[in-house]
């Protein structure tokens, strides 16, 4: 009997100190984000802190700065302080990094203008192993209760929270190397956290921004729709699968749109997931006139690329839905980009539309801040 009480003080024992240690040892989090991000101040602060308009965003955001200042001397023209801009757009700058860059800020400007999610999957911000973990986390802090707990008491976070390996960042950036996956859900699973993340990231902004009194213009992001995608998930490909775009691969050759529209119809249909698939599909009905077929086809070949390169429906869905939810003010970007599908030639590259459509864009803009600034 002794021992037994021996061996099961000493398992406790064992254990108390485990979970000492780990809370310990274990990160404060209000928000369980899987990485921790440590940077700098920035050397601009205090223009940022004394600006009227903050552009935030990535390489977009950045492109777009070229059309600030004839945006920003405009609205200036009839009043008697002129506005003041500037710009906190970087390449490779996922919405992370704007925010741990935001948080540095005392005073904020009146106007947050962001242009980004083209990035979000330029650096690795978690281990996909943790994926059960880090999804647990954001379940428990769905519940207002325990968010409410967490918020009033942060220290609690160290111990109500499974503990991931955490992905520390500092001030350089590190692109993501491609990861060769064990096995096919994990790409789905990748994806899926990567949204997740980002739609709290983006949740954490609109609140940072109302608790400062910033209004938020927010853009969705262009997408090039006629790019195709750069990986399909590997449970969407098989031995008939390869085949069969070999086969619509050589009807394309040979200008039968028709035939390999017809193969393709079931195929889409059977598995909607393959992005190749529908990128072909989306070609195939542009080529035959089917417009709005075809635009559909390609807006489903980016959402099913398992590479997260560039932007994506996801991020645009999360970014009209969180205004819309702040009542912040929305400009449809890639609306008003394609919208034009098939018309004309939309974009420079891969990334960047035509400068005609930036300039639309700093028109609606100009209308917008005018309200927002009373002029």
């Amino acid at each position: 009997m002794k021992k037994f009480i021996v061996i099961i003080v000493s398992s406790l024992l064992v254990a108390s100190g485990m979970f000492f240690y780990t809370a310990r040892n274990a990160p404060m989090q209000i928000i369980p984000y899987p990485y921790l991000i440590n940077v700098s101040s920035p050397e601009d602060l205090s223009k940022a802190e004394n600006t009227n308009i903050l552009l935030i965003g990535d390489r977009l955001a950045l492109s777009f700065a070229r059309f600030m200042p004839a945006l920003i001397q405009e609205l200036s023209s009839n009043i008697r302080t002129p506005l003041k801009f500037h710009i906190w757009a970087m390449e490779g700058e996922g919405l992370h990094r704007t925010l741990a860059r935001l948080k540095h800020l005392t005073h904020w400007p009146k106007v947050i203008i962001y242009l980004g999610s083209s990035e979000e999957g330029f650096e690795n911000k978690f281990d996909i192993k943790d994926y059960s973990k880090i999804m647990l986390n954001f379940k428990l802090f769905s519940n207002p209760k325990i968010a409410t707990a967490i918020m009033t008491m942060p220290f609690t976070s160290k111990v109500l929270y499974t503990q991931p390996q955490h992905v520390l960042l500092a001030d350089t950036k590190t692109k993501r190397e491609e990861v060769t996956f064990q096995q096919g859900h994990e790409e789905l699973a990748f994806l899926k956290l990567s949204f997740k993340l980002y739609e709290s990231e983006m949740r954490e902004l609109h609140t940072l921004a109302r608790e400062h009194e910033s209004s938020i213009i927010m853009l969705t992001t262009p997408i090039n729709l006629e790019i195709q995608p750069k990986k399909v998930c590997s449970d969407m490909i098989t031995a008939t699968t390869l085949a069969e775009e070999a086969k619509i691969q050589e009807l394309f050759e040979q200008g039968d749109y028709k035939a390999a529209f017809n193969i393709l119809v079931p195929i889409v249909n059977t598995i909607p997931s393959n992005a190749n698939m529908q990128f072909m599909m989306g070609k195939a009905a542009r080529e035959s006139g089917q417009l709005a077929l075809a635009k559909d086809a390609f807006y489903k070949a980016v959402a099913f690329d398992c590479e997260l390169w560039r932007a994506h429906p996801v991020f645009n869905e999360i970014n009209r839905n969180l205004a819309q939810e702040f009542g912040q003010t929305l400009v449809d970007f890639d609306l008003l980009v394609n919208g034009q599908f098939g018309r004309d030639t939309l974009f420079l590259n891969d990334t960047f539309p035509q400068d005609v459509y930036f300039k639309l864009v700093s028109n609606m803009l100009r209308e917008k801040l005018k309200k927002i600034f009373n002029i």
